[in-house]
């Protein structure tokens, strides 16, 4: 327990540390994305103003994050002159901000289980399994073939963000890999999440399956061997 509370207090100087996802953009536009985010509306001549740069540069650089869904623009009257286009973030760009939802997750989980005891968070597991099993049950249940069934398990996954892929390894054998792992964090400091997954997996497909590769042991995915039962 001290272990995991030592991963959750330092859990939040690492995630201010982490940069936005803006690849690709330049330093301008992520600029831009920042002026607009600590402004309710900025029009472009403001804009310009602010980052040293000409109108006509802003414009270009609001034109690609409108084009990518990450900017609006929405006329104003002005007391003399022409309307003027202020420019807001869309509800899209959020996620280019930093976060700390695992950190306030992890926090959550470590004050419950000094408050009430492990047995409460691992309850907690346990319903979230339950959820997640109805989930790709739903997939994985309308499937005719074991074949179909592995196939439906993984796209589902990987509709979760797991980045998945699978293939057949032998008669009644199959290789399910997760290159990623969307409760990372959460699952380094409570590994019955890891448990609970491969026990969804085992009762969905009804096969024998074992983890050969761990994400939290120290290798890059997580591989899954699932061979199909005979009779």
């Amino acid at each position: 327990m001290a272990q995991d509370q030592e991963r959750v207090e330092q859990l939040p100087q690492r995630v201010r540390s982490q940069k936005p996802a803006r690849r690709g953009r330049g330093t301008t536009r992520n600029a831009i994305l920042d002026a607009l985010k600590r402004a309710d509306g900025l029009t472009a001549d403001q804009l310009a103003r602010r980052l040293g740069i000409t109108p006509m540069a802003v414009r270009k650089h609001l034109a690609a994050l409108a084009a990518e869904g990450l900017a609006t623009a929405s006329a104003t009257r002005r007391s003399v002159g022409r309307p003027a286009q202020v420019y807001r973030l869309s509800a899209r760009s959020d996620d280019l901000f930093p976060k700390q939802y695992d950190s306030i997750v992890l926090e959550f989980l470590s004050d419950l289980a000094s408050l009430d005891g492990p047995d409460k968070v691992d309850l907690l597991f346990n319903r979230r399994a339950e959820r997640t099993y109805e989930y790709l049950e739903r997939r994985v249940g309308t499937t005719a073939t074991f074949d179909q069934r592995v196939a439906a398990l993984a796209e589902s996954m990987d509709e979760l963000g797991y980045l998945v892929n699978w293939e057949r390894t032998g008669p009644g054998c199959y290789l399910v890999t997760q290159h990623n792992c969307a409760i990372q964090r959460v699952a380094g400091a409570f590994p019955q999440a890891c448990f609970y997954e491969l026990e969804t997996y085992r009762r969905l497909l009804d096969a024998e399956i074992t983890r050969s590769c761990h994400i939290l042991s120290g290798d890059h995915m997580c591989s899954y061997e699932i061979r199909q039962r005979v009779g």
